[in-house]
Order: C-alpha cells, then structure tokens, then sequence
C-alpha cells in the first residue's frame, strides 16, 4: 500500500520550522553546533516550558508543527526514534545522586530521562491514546521507527502516524563519543567551507499517511534494513526494494548518503557508490545538518522537500557544482558502524 509523507518539520543547525536551508543553507566552522531553537515562549506556556527538557520542549514544537501543516488534528500512532534520549536529564539526576549523597532526589528528572519519554509526552500533550512506540537502535534508530510505522500501515492497523527522530548532545556525550570516533572529521582546513561536517542534535517530525493530499511531499516506496550484510546481501535488499516500487535503479534521479568526512565512515558509502549506485548521482546533508546518531531522519526530510520541490539545489550534490532538475526518486542510503545499514527509496507524488 503507499504511504505518503504528509508534513515535514525540523529543528536543527538550520532555521528552526523552516526549510530556508533549501536555498539559503547556513554553514557552520565549528566541530559541534547546537540546534537553532524557536521561540519556545510562543508555543508552550511557562508552566510546560518549566517541566520540560529542551529536547522534550523540541519534540513537542515540531510534533505540533508537523500536524498544522498536515491539518491533522489527531494521529492514530506516534512512533520515534532517539539514540540518546533525554541525556542531560539523566546527567542531571545522576549529578544530583552524587552531589545530595543520594537523598533528596528530584524525580523529574529521573522521570523525563527514559527514552520512551518522547512518545508518551507527544501522547499527553495531543491525548493521544493509539499505538505508540519509542525505538532506540543507535545509527538506525529512526529508520526502525519509519519500518515500525510502515508495519502498522500494512496491517490496516492505521491511517495516519506521526513519526520522528530525536536526539541531543551534553558536553560528556561529545566528549565520550568523541573518544570513540563518531567525531572524526576531516581537519576544517582541509574541508571545503561549505561541506565541513559537525557534531549536532536532531528534531525532526513527520506525518505519514496513506492517502495522497495537496500538501504530501513524497511517497515512501518502502525500508529495508539489514544487519552486517555482505555485499550480494545489499544486492538483493536494493533489488527487492526497486521491484516493491516498480522501478529500476536507472529511474533513481539521486542517491543520498550520509558521508560526513570520517575515515570511519565514508570507505562504506565509496564502495557503494561505485558498486551498488554506479552512475547514480550523489547527494549529501550532514554538511548542513550535523551528524547525530538520528540524523537520517533529516536526511529523509531534506530528501522529501527535494521531492516535493522537484530538483535537488547544488548545495546537497557531491563531485558537481550544478544542482539537479527534475528529480522524481531518491534512493537514501544510510550505515552505523558499517553493521548496520538501511535503504528507503522515496518518489514525488
């Protein structure tokens, strides 16, 4: 059955609730930038603002904006995914553990840290009370959030699903998984300004549906994830994906992937590329949005305004200085630790 991408909203090292980095990008020197946040005093009340997290004040910005722009006023599922979760509550109450000798606690903070917190204060603040879901699988938490929410569409379970991809970054966790490699960029010397690549956090939120509107942005065709696949593995995956959809990898306009400069990272897109995609055109988004352990899902985002736009704007294209136009598929390629890897093929409407 298809599902269409209904509404899309972010919150990011771009404008916040704006897709002005279509054709007025901001780029960022520095090795970790924090997201650009709204006005959080026009949508939430002090009393909310004051018992939320910025994530969670995020989260809920984004889920409301998405379901304005929808014009939904109730989803039927709400399903994220995060790598972190609310990190810097669970810094905070482990802080106060040491510092009160263990008494004393604020329960907040402990209450607000467990990862599922973000659907469940989607569901509170819409008194939603359908499916809901948080997965939490690091590099590809949101694409197993999107596969979840696809699962639900085909057993006829819903109609409408709001679905997202959130994460944040304390200073220990820059730190922490500095030391583990996930930062290793090339030196901002020796990448181009308008394609050195960060460290960022990530909000995004979409509406998934399953009847086309006026306002969809793009068709998800399908998600197919695997875990340490070979290369005949990736094969069949990309095969079975194209005939879901009908189409062959000659109709793909792009191939978006989520190099960032990290010598750990990248050797997996190069082989694909020149493998599995050859001939296909490239295109990136960490440059402009960061990398996060949820950052496809401002991949998928800028791949579904790319869609809805018709073309793919000079910024978002790798080894080319012109843009592409038109564009009617993109193929977004993503990997974690090359174990595990996803494939979600999206057309425009």
């Amino acid at each position: 059955m298809s599902v269409y991408i209904q509404s899309s909203r972010q919150i990011s090292a771009q404008p916040p609730l704006s897709d002005a980095w279509f054709g007025a990008p901001v780029y960022h020197a520095a090795s970790r930038v924090a997201s650009l946040d709204p006005d959080f005093t026009s949508c939430l009340s002090p009393v909310q603002s004051r018992r939320m997290c910025r994530l969670l004040k995020r989260v809920i910005v984004t889920a409301r904006a998405t379901l304005q722009g929808a014009g939904v006023e109730m989803p039927d599922a709400i399903i994220s995914g995060t790598g972190l979760g609310c990190i810097d509550n669970t810094e905070k109450f482990l802080h106060s553990i040491l510092k009160n000798g263990e008494q004393y606690l604020q329960p907040t903070y402990f209450m607000q840290s467990t990862h599922n917190i973000i659907s469940s204060l989607i569901a509170i603040d819409l008194k939603c009370h359908g499916y809901n879901n948080t997965w939490v699988h690091r590099g590809v938490s949101f694409e197993q959030a999107l596969l979840d929410a696809l699962l639900q569409f085909r057993r006829r379970g819903i109609r409408t699903a709001l679905t997202g991809g959130y994460d944040e970054l304390t200073d220990y966790y820059y730190l922490f998984l500095g030391r583990l490699g996930l930062w290793d960029f090339a030196p901002a010397s020796a990448a181009p300004p308008k394609r050195r690549c960060f460290a960022g956090e990530t909000a995004v939120s979409m509406l998934l549906g399953d009847e086309r509107s006026e306002r969809s942005l793009c068709e998800i065709n399908g998600v197919e994830i695997l875990f340490r696949p070979s290369a005949a593995d990736m094969r069949r995956a990309l095969d079975a994906l194209l005939a879901q959809a009908g189409c062959s990898l000659a109709e793909v306009d792009a191939v978006m992937t989520g190099v960032d400069g990290n010598p750990r990272n990248d050797p997996a897109y190069e082989t694909a590329a020149a493998g599995l995609f050859a001939g296909r055109p490239l295109a990136q988004y960490r440059h402009l949005f960061g990398q996060s352990f949820t950052s496809a899902a401002l991949g998928i985002h800028a791949a579904a305004v790319c869609l809805d736009r018709g073309c793919i704007p000079a910024h978002l294209m790798t080894g080319r200085e012109e843009g592409l136009d038109p564009v009617r598929r993109i193929l977004f390629y993503n990997h974690f630790n090359n174990t595990s890897h996803s494939l979600t093929l999206l057309s425009r409407c």
